[in-house]
């Protein structure tokens, strides 16, 4: 009798932690996807870095643009303002009777250096696009905060070069008008990527129209990808990189990447790299899997790889 009241304790004990099993395995897994959501997100210039590294060599990465140190007003209206990096003449500044070295003629004084965005600014879309929150919306305002941005990475080179050719872009002018209406541009393509690619609830205050979830999503990919192949294709060019050893002459390196006639080429360079770069598929995140990671993992961290795990156990369960 004692032995059977022992067993009836044992059963009642087993059944009740199997029940208090399935009450409380889904509630640490949500936990876990809670967590993750809601723990360190990573940051859009790490995943533009990231996507970078995944999408091309830094060899590829040297293209130059021209930065200057002074830009002078040669048009103003009521809403647009036009300047150019002017090339410093020391002959306008010097005193009567003054020589000067020949150098002069060939050397642009007004130019601070060249760097090449795509290896030294690899976020410089995120930087650009997030100045339209805060665009001040007024002339002055507005040029101010272009003056900033012009001195600091250079114009964009939305104007033509004299009688250069079609496809080349000044380096030295900017028109206030272009510079935001593409500023407004860039953070509308980020707000699509975003609302394409993370979670429904970005897709549903986005904005864009459709009867489904399926419908807005596919719309707005739609729109980005045409703003993005629109610039590719007037700002940048396919370009081979060919290196013949100097010793034996034999090919050292061959490979095609991208060149770019404008910075606003280069900055939407970047958001192609972001667009087909390998992403998390967990979901609600659209992280960059880093080229570090193993070519068949799945997720961008742990967090991530239990949160897919929970919601593929939910729709199997169901």
């Amino acid at each position: 009798m004692l032995y059977c009241s022992y067993l009836h304790r044992r059963l009642s004990l087993s059944l009740a932690y199997l029940h208090l099993h399935s009450i409380v395995a889904p509630c640490i897994l949500k936990f876990m996807a809670l967590k993750a959501r809601k723990g360190k997100k990573m940051t859009e210039t790490e995943n533009f870095k990231r996507a970078r590294d995944n999408e091309t060599d830094d060899r590829y990465l040297g293209t130059g643009w021209v930065r200057f140190h002074h830009f002078d007003v040669v048009e103003k209206t009521e809403h647009n303002v036009r300047v150019e990096a002017r090339k410093h003449d020391p002959l306008a500044d010097g005193k009567k009777g003054q020589s000067y070295s020949g150098e002069w003629l060939f050397v642009d004084y007004n130019a601070r250096d060249v760097y090449a965005p795509l290896r030294d600014e690899p976020d410089l879309f995120v930087k650009f696009a997030s100045l339209a929150d805060e665009d001040p919306g007024t002339r002055d305002g507005r040029y101010d905060m272009m003056l900033e941005w012009i001195k600091k990475y250079g114009v964009l080179g939305l104007m033509p070069a004299g009688n250069f050719g079609p496809d080349l872009r000044s380096d030295r002018e900017e028109s206030l008008f272009l510079f935001w209406y593409e500023v407004h541009r860039a953070a509308r393509c980020m707000a699509l990527y975003k609302a394409a690619t993370g979670p429904s609830r970005l897709l549903k205050r986005s904005g864009v129209p459709g009867k489904t979830l399926a419908e807005k999503r596919q719309l707005a990919i739609s729109i980005l990808t045409d703003n993005v192949n629109h610039t590719l294709k007037r700002h940048c060019y396919p370009k081979l990189y060919y290196q013949v050893r100097k010793d034996n002459g034999e090919t050292a390196d061959v490979g095609l990447s991208w060149g770019f006639h404008s910075l606003l080429g280069a900055m939407y360079l970047q958001m192609a790299w972001r667009i087909t770069s390998r992403r998390c598929e967990a979901p609600g995140c659209n992280n960059i899997i880093g080229f570090h990671k193993r070519s068949d993992a799945e997720t961008c961290n742990k967090t991530c790889k239990e949160r897919r795990r929970y919601h593929r156990n939910r729709a199997a369960a169901k």
